[in-house]
């Protein structure tokens, strides 16, 4: 084996972490006991077991839950919506009911995740994926039209689509040079359904109105999360365009999807193409690593965590609304410049060793404003390195 593989090894393990799928039971895990009634939270875990963001999200979300004492109920989305919105039927009126709700708005079930929980009187946090265009127009935002919606955290999906134009076009001046004046061909793999998806379609298209030297050569829709498919739509268009330069897809399963089929067609990843995607996958950051892929977009696994922190500090007499009810959190892009520095600070497969009490503002009164960036979460990891 490489020494870069060696290297590479213990990110992969920690990045193993987002692969895989949950009981359809809830778990819990052991928190420190804390005076009074113990604050109760149950997290659906809305994304497909298919998502390699899934068990990453949970995970985060478990340990956050540990540190602020917090007695977390975590249960596993189906696939189909009726099963899905019979499931947090019987959550939020069960023998468990909990004090607050966390959970994503998937599949067209979001102004009725709203209304259930609004009937129960349960404060509702919505993490990764908000309400559609429409929805937003019809219902507003938290505190609004749903008294019970307390709040919302979600990447902000139109920078994160328009910065991957911006980091592939950036990269395209490495590779060998066209005609005088050749504007370089793009084509889009794109997501389809949820909110998350049309907002990063938005931001590829604001990004491509303000360059001039980069040419949309076609967008096609890809089922999400089927590198088959990706693989397929890919071959085709190579077909149509041979002499296609870059490649912006809405997730990392597309990005390797394509990779496969343009090495198929002996193109040369990095080389005479480019690729990137989103989602900091372990398999698509090592094709970043490699040079096989320009860069992929993520971050989002611990918006659970920072949902519970929030619940936590209003739990206890601290709104958060006193900053905001709507967050947005910034998509990091791994590139092949940073991916050893993610290496070193994310390689050990645990978050056991971020001591999330130190975001909150209840745990640390002098605390001003929350701080979720990435920035003070590395502060935290070589807090614990020394």
């Amino acid at each position: 084996m490489s020494v870069a593989r060696l290297r590479f090894l213990p990110l992969v393990l920690f990045l193993s972490l987002l692969v895989g799928s949950g009981e359809q039971t809830p778990s819990r895990r052991d928190a420190p006991a804390s005076p009074g009634r113990t604050m109760r939270v149950a997290f659906i875990n809305m994304l497909a077991p298919t998502n390699p963001m899934q068990r990453g999200l949970g995970d985060a979300t478990r340990a956050a839950a540990h540190d602020l004492g917090v007695d977390l109920l975590q249960y596993d989305a189906a696939y189909w919506p009726v099963e899905n919105l019979e499931l947090i039927r019987r959550v939020v009126s069960g023998p468990e009911k909990p004090d607050y709700l966390i959970v994503s708005m998937h599949r067209g079930m979001s102004a009725r995740i709203l209304e259930l929980a609004e009937q129960a009187h349960v404060p509702v946090f919505v993490i990764i994926t908000g309400l559609n265009a429409e929805e937003r127009a019809r219902f507003g935002g938290p505190r609004g039209y749903f008294k019970s919606w307390l709040g919302q955290m979600v990447p902000d999906d139109v920078v994160a689509g328009q910065r991957l134009v911006h980091l592939l076009r950036d990269a395209a001046h490495g590779l060998a040079p066209g005609a005088p004046g050749e504007r370089k061909g793009l084509v889009a793999l794109t997501g389809r359904g949820d909110d998350y998806a049309l907002k990063r379609i938005e931001g590829l298209h604001q990004a491509l109105g303000e360059l001039e030297d980069i040419e949309l050569l076609q967008a096609v829709d890809v089922i999400v999360w089927e590198p088959e498919t990706a693989h397929r739509r890919m071959s085709l268009l190579l077909r149509r365009y041979p002499d296609l330069r870059l490649v912006w897809a809405t997730n990392d399963v597309m990005a390797l999807g394509a990779l496969q089929a343009l090495e198929e067609a002996g193109r040369r990843p990095g080389a005479d193409v480019l690729v990137g995607g989103m989602g900091w996958t372990p398999r698509a950051l090592q094709a970043v690593r490699e040079g096989r892929l320009v860069t992929s977009l993520g971050g989002q696994s611990l918006q659970g965590a920072w949902a519970l922190v929030l619940l936590h500090d209003y739990h206890h007499g601290r709104d958060f609304a006193s900053e905001r009810l709507d967050w947005r959190t910034e998509m990091i892009a791994i590139t092949r410049g940073n991916v050893d520095t993610y290496l070193h600070l994310l390689g050990d497969p645990t978050w056991e060793k971020i001591d999330f009490r130190a975001f909150s503002k209840v745990a640390n009164p002098a605390l001003k404003h929350y701080d979720f960036s990435f920035q003070a979460l590395f502060a935290q990891l070589r807090k614990h390195e020394r």
